[in-house]
């Protein structure tokens, strides 16, 4: 019971440091959530990096999923239902499409840095 300004501020301060121990109590509790979540999380990040639809080189992209459509869903997928069919073309076109783009960057990278090479080493004339 709180009866003067001295027992306000021992309430106060009683209450300041039970909040304090509440707050460090949540944070190990929220921390220990997302420990538990974690795998979720790079199971959710790898299935989102496998059926993201798109590819940084659009040429790339519209040829593979052009092929894919051509040979694989047509032949692989010819016997197979409706929705295997597409789901499955679907992650197929999309894996082979992030295959073909990354080869295609290592490759167009490659390229550059030999052509740039080869401009260095010429030696520079004068006229």
């Amino acid at each position: 019971m709180i009866k003067s300004y001295e027992d306000l501020l021992k309430e106060q301060d009683r209450l300041r440091k039970q909040l304090n121990v509440q707050k460090t109590e949540l944070n190990g509790r929220i921390k220990d959530v997302k420990e538990k979540l974690a795998p979720i999380g790079t199971i959710i990040g790898a299935i989102g990096s496998i059926s993201a639809f798109g590819a940084k080189h659009p040429m790339v992209k519209s040829g593979v999923g052009l092929a894919v459509d051509m040979f694989v869903k047509k032949r692989l997928f010819k016997k197979s239902g409706l929705v295997t069919g597409i789901l499955g073309s679907f992650l197929l076109r999309n894996v082979a499409t992030k295959v073909a783009a990354g080869a295609a960057g290592a490759l167009i990278t490659t390229l550059i840095k030999k052509f740039s090479q080869r401009k260095s080493e010429k030696p520079a004339t004068q006229g």
